[in-house]
């Protein structure tokens, strides 16, 4: 599997018993999953009818086959769209989920923008669990034929191909997203009696979510990757984005752990930390324990490079003279209200 530290999602046109978009968000280690039945729509005057399914595995992103007839979902699977989401207000996608309103924005390759996920008021005997899936008014919405965007797209991102020169296998494989390696074939099949969708439903259960009261302590690792920026061709649309100036210059992590407080290189994930003299006030953090990433730089706006690298070495005091730009923590046993919206909403790129 392909780390990431953005949440995924796949839309897969599948042509089982009857012709539907699958819409699949990355959370929690799998795919929260719906059926949208007629597909999604840019105008928000049209409520997409999506029927929440089983949850299924993250390799099941990359899938693009077909499914043995007689089997569950049994038909054709396009990899339609795919890209990346974000959860929109102060809830977490859990409790947004478990109160039946939860609102994101998707970033892929077909759709952008705000939309909403809303729970229909269930019918008593009902089983399955209907939702209604609304695009929001934004840059990226339209005022009528918003079915057009299926029209007009009606090959795989992934691979190029038509439905038809998937269900024959024939034509290029598709391009991995979510897997590592060249597992991936054009005449892929998959077994749907198999796995975890599978397993849910001859359990003949789902998973309910539930609003997190409090967050459950885990142990600190002893690094974290970073999130690094990328070259966007444009600024993010939905609200809550901060742009702020790109300051060049080198990033560090701190960890602070029962009052010590050590760095090291964002980078450098192997080697021994070092106890710098600059984070003296890095234990008034309010966490028990946390870790930050602070961009440090100079104010100097020519040969930036060699500015930094002697003000790494130079200082009158003997110290670094550095400004810390950001500081974007991390915290484990931390209490919810030092869950900022800064923190769970991360800048993931910058425009060039």
């Amino acid at each position: 599997m392909k780390p990431s530290n953005r949440r995924r999602f796949v839309i897969q046109k599948h042509d089982a018993t009857r012709l539907h978009y699958d819409l699949r968000l990355e959370l929690d280690g799998v795919f929260k999953s719906w059926a949208v039945t007629k597909g999604p729509s840019l105008d928000p005057q049209d409520k997409r009818l999506a029927v929440e399914v089983e949850d299924h595995p993250l390799d099941y992103g990359d899938f693009e086959g077909t499914i043995p007839k007689g089997q569950y979902g049994g038909g054709t699977v396009m990899l339609w769209d795919r890209g990346y989401w974000e959860p929109e207000g102060n809830k977490t996608p859990e409790q947004a989920l478990a109160k039946g309103d939860f609102k994101f924005t998707l970033e892929g390759d077909r759709l952008h923008g705000s939309f909403v996920l809303v729970r229909m008021r269930g019918r008593e005997g009902e089983k399955r669990t209907n939702w209604l899936l609304i695009k929001h008014h934004d840059d990226f919405s339209v005022d009528d034929n918003g079915e057009a965007i299926l029209e007009e797209n009606d090959t795989s991102v992934a691979s190029g191909r038509t439905m038809d020169a998937i269900a024959a296998g024939k034509g290029r494989k598709p391009k991995p997203f979510m897997m590592t390696g060249d597992a991936i074939q054009a005449d892929a099949v998959w077994d749907s009696s198999e796995g975890l969708a599978a397993d849910e439903r001859k359990a003949g259960t789902k998973t309910k979510q539930k609003p997190s009261t409090k967050p459950a302590p885990s142990k600190m690792p002893a690094f974290v990757e970073p999130q690094l920026c990328e070259t966007l061709e444009r600024p993010p649309s939905a609200k809550g984005w901060i742009h702020e100036i790109k300051f060049d210059g080198y990033r560090i992590q701190l960890r602070v752990q029962d009052g010590e407080v050590t760095s090291r290189p964002e980078r450098a994930s192997t080697g021994p930390p070092s106890t710098p003299p600059l984070p003296s006030r890095a234990p008034t953090f309010p966490t028990l324990s946390s870790m930050a990433k602070s961009a440090l730089s100079t104010r100097m706006a020519r040969r930036i490079s060699r500015a930094l690298q002697a003000a790494l070495s130079e200082g009158e005091d003997g110290r670094p003279r550095l400004l810390r730009v950001r500081y974007d923590v991390r915290g484990w046993q931390r209490p919810p209200a030092v869950a900022t919206d800064r923190a769970k909403r991360p800048l993931g790129g910058v425009v060039g």
